[in-house]
């Protein structure tokens, strides 16, 4: 018997913060592995239609999203005792679209979802709409209320 796959999408949020620790405490209840995804649109470095590749927007952070995942990581499993290992990928493109595909080997996907006032707790963000849609296995979404 294979052991059970909880899924977590993770974006650096405090929600999927709380996305997370809550997918270790299930993983020490019921003896599964964590897997954490972390997607993100890769920006170019250099613009070619601004003088000399400069931003127009002023100078971007570099960003290092295997780094963030696994400082979101190393957090949640501080805070859970006993937490196990998670494995964790860094992937881009749509959020949405690889949580679906990873679902396919997943028994359980966990994901937060963003609120900012009473009309966006009242709606799911799209991430959360699209893998209650298309995800392959069941979906837990944590309210926004939860990371706090």
């Amino acid at each position: 018997m294979r052991t059970p796959v909880i899924l977590v999408g993770v974006d650096g949020s405090e929600q999927s913060g709380a996305a997370l620790r809550w997918a270790l405490k299930e993983a020490v209840r019921f003896g599964a592995r964590v897997e954490a995804v972390l997607a993100y649109h890769q920006e170019p470095a250099f613009v070619p239609a601004t003088s000399m590749g400069l931003h127009p927007y002023g100078e971007q952070p570099h960003r290092h999203p295997a780094r963030d995942l696994h400082r979101a990581v190393e957090q949640a499993r501080a805070a859970v005792p006993g937490a196990p290992d998670v494995a964790e990928t860094v992937v881009v493109g749509d959020a949405a679209d690889h949580l679906a595909e990873a679902s396919k080997h997943a028994e359980l996907l966990v994901i937060g979802t963003h609120g900012h006032g009473a009309l966006a707790q009242a709606l799911l963000g799209g991430v959360a709409a699209k893998c209650l849609r298309d995800a392959e296995c069941p979906v837990v979404v944590i309210p926004p209320h939860a990371a706090r």
